[in-house]
């Protein structure tokens, strides 16, 4: 019998992993991608020193062809979200029946991918520019980058369960112990001075014991889905194929768009440029993860929502959390961008201008990249992505073929400029067809995404521009950012910020802060 909110027990039960609603599952993919993130940035220069830029760019090398092949053919988010989909029923059946067919699929996509990574390689470094003495480091770098693709995958299918049964809190942390593990033993091998394949090396034990986490974690959290093979059934594979070949061809292309600029370096330069090129590509990712990391956490609650758990419609998730995430990143951006040169100088040294250029090349993208990142999700979890898979092969094939001609005249700047104008031209076309599909107003968007969180900040990023133009000080420049933080955040709070957001902040502040205030309802 239903209870007195309307949803039966055994729905009330089988949703129970997803409460906490998404707000645990969105601060915890922060902490998680965020500390992924940092460890790369935090260790860059610390390798960089240790084994030199020919070294550190070999190293690169070998993580951006390996990243190429890391696909699951979009198999990881349909299993999320076909799970997702089947929590609020309690369809342990069906259930066990996605698992198995996600499990068979990543045991055969571990040992083909992972050969095509050893041609790939066996292509590749013959053709790199480095030193001969080299040659076995490159070598050694390309036999671990195999088993690197390997472990990745034929694990993947646990933590896709995980998520989809509302436990992306728990991946989370083992993420978080994953960057904690790479810090700590990386360091170590530089300051041991054991050479760059240990830092290789590294990697892969850091991805072995987590793959073993999640596979632990998988049966004690979800004791019912068994992902065994003889749960298999070839129509509930093909349904899933279905879904993840739109995801396919987006995640594909998404990676030539994020690999292929390191690539390109390693083949168009020399082999130390793609050093400088990485540590430019690290800055702009780690401005994207402040979308990213809530693009991660959205699609178990979408998919969810989809398959009839309760809470607010799609389309204003799109709308609030694309919004809020505009701020954030403007947040980030802003400062990133204008002090740039200052930043690479302080974590590069000499490789710093190089690097900064590309930098700023690929986060001043960001202004239209991040507004389609949140539709991502909402549209996997919806089965409908054949839009958004048109556009992002278009953006690969012309932003690879742009970055080869401009890399050829213009060096490191034409290889991010290439791969960053067609998102400029593209993002209209993301925007209208997640307004299409989720039938959302353009002046709902222009308002709630573009108007309150950049236009509302504009006059103080100017003010802070003309004030970088003085030449302050390193100090100066820190302390420059902490108010620019301060007085956007205030901006934000009285004239961007809703209703339900004004309430959340004054609900975690302390005590004193918020006395004699009552929480306002949500829109």
């Amino acid at each position: 019998m239903p209870t007195s909110t309307g949803t039966p027990p055994r729905q009330r039960r089988a949703t129970a992993g997803a409460k906490g609603g998404i707000t645990g599952a969105v601060i915890t993919t922060y902490l998680a991608r965020m500390s992924s993130m940092i460890a790369y940035v935090a260790l860059l220069p610390l390798v960089l020193g240790a084994f030199g830029a020919e070294s550190y760019g070999l190293y690169m090398l070998t993580v951006a062809l390996g990243a190429l092949f890391q696909q699951d053919l979009g198999i990881g988010d349909a299993t999320t979200r076909f799970i997702g989909v089947a929590v609020p029923s309690d369809d342990v059946a069906r259930m066990r029946r996605v698992a198995s067919a996600s499990n068979v699929f990543y045991f055969g996509a571990a040992f083909v991918l992972a050969s095509a990574t050893a041609i790939a390689f066996a292509v590749t470094i013959p053709n790199a520019d480095f030193s001969e003495s080299l040659q076995s480091t490159a070598w050694a770098l390309a036999i671990l980058g195999v088993g690197n693709v390997f472990l990745l995958l034929v694990f993947s299918a646990n933590r896709q369960i995980l998520a989809g049964i509302g436990r992306l809190r728990i991946v989370n942390y083992l993420l978080i112990a994953l960057a904690s593990f790479r810090v700590v033993f990386t360091v170590i091998v530089c300051v041991l001075d054991l050479g760059i394949v240990a830092v290789a090396v590294v990697d892969v034990l850091g991805i072995l014991g987590f793959g073993i986490a999640t596979y632990v974690l998988r049966r004690r959290c979800a004791p019912r889905i068994t992902a065994r093979v003889s749960d298999f059934r070839w129509d509930v594979f093909r349904e899933l194929f279905r879904v993840s070949s739109q995801l396919m061809v987006l995640g594909i292309a998404g990676v030539v768009i994020m690999q292929v600029g390191g690539i390109l370096t390693a083949l168009l330069l020399p082999i130390a440029f793609t050093a400088m090129y990485a540590a430019g590509q690290r800055i702009y990712l780690l401005v994207k993860e402040v979308t990213g990391s809530l693009a991660v956490a959205l699609l178990p609650t979408a998919s969810m929502r989809h398959g009839g758990a309760e809470g607010a419609p799609i389309g204003h998730l799109y709308l609030r959390g694309t919004g809020l995430a505009n701020m954030l990143m403007t947040l980030v951006l802003v400062p990133v961008v204008i002090f740039m040169p200052q930043i690479m100088q302080v974590w590069l040294g000499e490789a710093g201008p190089g690097a900064a250029i590309v930098a700023q090349i690929l986060v001043l993208s960001m202004f239209a990249n991040n507004n389609h990142l949140l539709a991502v999700p909402i549209l996997t979890a919806q089965g409908s992505l054949r839009g958004f898979a048109v556009l992002h092969t278009i953006w690969a094939v012309t932003g690879t073929l742009l970055a080869l001609a401009l890399g050829n005249t213009l060096g490191l700047a034409g290889i991010a400029l290439g791969l960053a104008l067609p998102i400029v031209v593209l993002e209209p076309f993301y925007i209208a067809i997640t307004l299409r599909r989720l039938d959302l107003s353009l002046r709902d968007f222009a308002i709630r995404c573009l108007v309150m969180p950049f236009a509302t900040v504009a006059p103080l990023a100017a003010l802070l521009y003309g004030a970088s133009l003085l030449g302050p000080p390193l100090p100066l420049v820190a302390a420059l950012i902490a108010l620019w933080a301060v007085a956007a955040l205030t901006v934000y709070y009285f004239f961007a910020f809703d209703k339900a957001t004004r309430a959340r902040v004054r609900a975690a502040l302390p005590a004193p802060f918020r006395a004699g205030r009552t929480l306002e309802d949500s829109p």
